[in-house]
């Protein structure tokens, strides 16, 4: 072998006479290629007056004696061009236009393209990232702009994508690397604005429904108080209902229809000034206790406006059914078929005392689902287990599709011969805040203001 393997310099070799010729051609050829730096790499010409040691990279359309001799490295030496063809790796700074190329073995390209890293494990930028921040960027500002160069659409679109609609796609603020604010689609495919004091407790501020767009602000006070539009105010006893907070014997409310054989009865009462809480007037039924425990803070719990229970126990009927969980549920009640407006909410609590009640999600209908203020996508059963359930309904009926009443709007179904509490209903013209711990008491009855 009289050349190196890769440089191809020339070999001394045994009883060579005139070494010096050889070993200057070698110290040549590493002046003209090692810490390579050319002046440019666009010349179709060699120059007419190079400086010694003055080296180019070739342009593939050059003519004359550069000739063929594109993508080499050309250098003047000893008043001649030499010409050096560049391996796979060769690293060269082009003076011309302040950048580093690498030739890839076939072409020179610039040294950034060529490291892309794309895809790389971990990027810190002044930071460092780790597994469960992959990107970690440390700046006091981050800019991303939509692409001038190539040049792009003109728009700029941060995606934020996640495996299921159980999961979370969000941006979080923090405050000292504790949780302060939120926003983007969180344990669904809502899209969710929450903020928190500490990073622990969390309180939703908006939530958009990712199906019709209405807007829910669970943390506000509502626009406008809701009142009742039924009679009664709830309490079924007395119509039109009693003027004062107290009611002494149950009477049937006339708006609630029984179905399929089921009786409706009065149920244990909630008494003002009651002994659990600290009042002389009676003690509570424990459901009625545990209705109370829910509905109100401590402390505001002894007085209140008095109201039964409605005591349902369902018949052996088989109309209307719904299968739920793998069971046939029926209608136990329905409502008078009064005129209603297109958009409303309803909101009662129900207690099982035995068997089974169904609720059915209207989701793909007219309106939303909701167990004690979480959003259902599926019908949901109740049990005794289960204890007291709020069932919050939001309707959104497009006025010209509604014949303008539903009898069946609770949606409420029973296998034969469930006993089950019925408490507190609410049926008022547009939404109402939901959130789970936020509960709905009893409202008074427009009625009442007459």
């Amino acid at each position: 072998m009289d050349t190196t393997k890769n440089l191809a310099l020339p070999y001394i070799m045994a009883a060579q006479a005139q070494k010096h010729v050889t070993h200057n051609a070698a110290l040549r050829a590493l002046d003209a290629i090692v810490h390579l730096s050319v002046v440019d790499r666009d010349l179709a010409t060699a120059p007419e007056e190079p400086l010694e040691g003055q080296r180019h990279i070739v342009s593939g359309s050059a003519t004359g004696i550069w000739a063929d001799r594109g993508g080499e490295i050309a250098a003047f030496q000893d008043g001649a061009w030499a010409y050096f063809s560049p391996n796979s790796g060769w690293i060269a700074w082009v003076a011309a236009e302040s950048m580093a190329l690498v030739f890839d073995g076939a072409q020179w390209v610039s040294l950034t393209e060529a490291a892309s890293l794309n895809p790389a494990a971990l990027v810190g930028v002044n930071a460092t990232a780790d597994m469960g921040n992959r990107l970690a960027v440390k700046s006091d500002a981050v800019l991303l702009s939509h692409d001038d160069t190539t040049p792009g659409s003109g728009d700029m679109r941060l995606k934020l994508n996640k495996a299921a609609a159980g999961g979370t796609a969000s941006v979080l603020y923090q405050s000292d690397w504790s949780g302060r604010a939120e926003f983007g689609t969180v344990g669904d495919d809502d899209f969710h604005i929450k903020v928190s004091p500490d990073g622990a407790t969390w309180h939703e501020a908006l939530i958009i429904d990712r199906t019709s767009g209405a807007v829910r602000m669970p943390a506000s006070v509502p626009l406008s108080a809701p009142y009742n539009l039924l009679k009664d105010a709830g309490r079924f006893a007395g119509s039109p209902e009693p003027q004062s907070g107290s009611v002494g014997s149950f009477t049937a409310p006339s708006y609630v229809l029984a179905a399929n054989g089921a009786t409706i009865a009065g149920g244990p009462k909630f008494i003002t000034n009651n002994n659990d809480y600290g009042g002389t007037a009676g003690a509570l039924d424990v459901d009625v206790r545990a209705l109370i425990d829910k509905l109100k803070d401590a402390g505001k719990r002894r007085y209140g406006v008095e109201f039964y229970l409605l005591d349902i126990t369902a018949g052996t009927g088989t109309g209307t059914a719904r299968t739920i969980n793998g069971l046939n549920h029926y209608l136990p009640f329905a409502l008078l078929t009064a005129p209603l407006p297109p958009q409303w909410a309803f909101n009662c609590h129900i207690r099982v005392k035995s068997g089974s009640v169904g609720c059915t999600s209207t989701l793909a209908s007219v309106g939303d689902m909701y167990i004690d203020g979480v959003r259902r996508t599926a019908s949901q059963q109740i049990t005794p287990a289960d204890g007291w359930r709020q069932l919050t309904r939001l309707y959104n009926r497009d006025p010209r599709q509604f014949e303008g009443y539903d009898n069946i709007m609770h949606n409420i179904f029973a296998t034969p011969e469930t006993r089950f509490y019925l408490a507190a209903p609410l049926l008022v013209p547009g939404a109402i805040p939901i959130g789970p711990e936020f509960y709905y008491g009893v409202v008074p009855s427009l009625e009442a203001w007459r």
